[in-house]
């Protein structure tokens, strides 16, 4: 349980990053690869997927979304390349929040049945650990993309505390 905050931005039109958290190291054909639930960072108006049409505004791979599963809300608020972002992570038990400057822009239950109903959709749904976990590491993502993160702050929170 933990409220994860922070800082970012992608330098670059077309930018792409995210915080991964509960991640594990999963052998793969080439060594190691870390998987993990990924809060989406991403220019959405200046990616190339958005510009050919492979992406609509507010889909599951726009910035706050949880990467390939929920959508964030229409009334977010993004910043463009070269300024700065705040983001939020709440994960209380198997609730979990994304916030993006001062919005919550979506909330689901790990485990609950549209999460796996989701997950059952997606490139995860032969993994059947995946996003389930009740611990792992948090990892800032390298996608090739320039991304500055700053003030990053973690508190560990009791059980239950944001429903209290």
């Amino acid at each position: 349980n933990f409220v994860l905050e922070w800082e970012w931005r992608l330098f670059d039109k077309g930018g792409n990053s995210g915080v991964k958290y509960f991640v594990k190291e999963r052998p793969d054909r080439e060594g190691k690869y870390a998987h993990g639930l990924e809060y989406q960072m991403l220019d959405d108006d200046g990616h190339a997927w958005m510009q050919e049409g492979k992406m609509k505004p507010n889909d599951y791979h726009t910035a706050g979304a949880l990467y390939e599963f929920f959508l964030p809300s229409t009334e977010k608020q993004l910043n463009g390349p070269g300024q700065f972002n705040t983001s939020k992570l709440v994960v209380d038990g198997d609730h979990v929040e994304h916030w993006l400057n001062g919005l919550k822009v979506l909330e689901y239950e790990r485990g609950g049945e549209e999460f796996l109903a989701m997950k059952e959709k997606s490139k995860f749904g032969d993994r059947p650990e995946y996003g389930l976990q009740k611990e792992g590491h948090i990892l800032l993502q390298d996608h090739s993309s320039r991304v500055g993160f700053r003030n990053i702050r973690i508190k560990i929170l009791r059980p239950n505390s944001i429903k209290d």
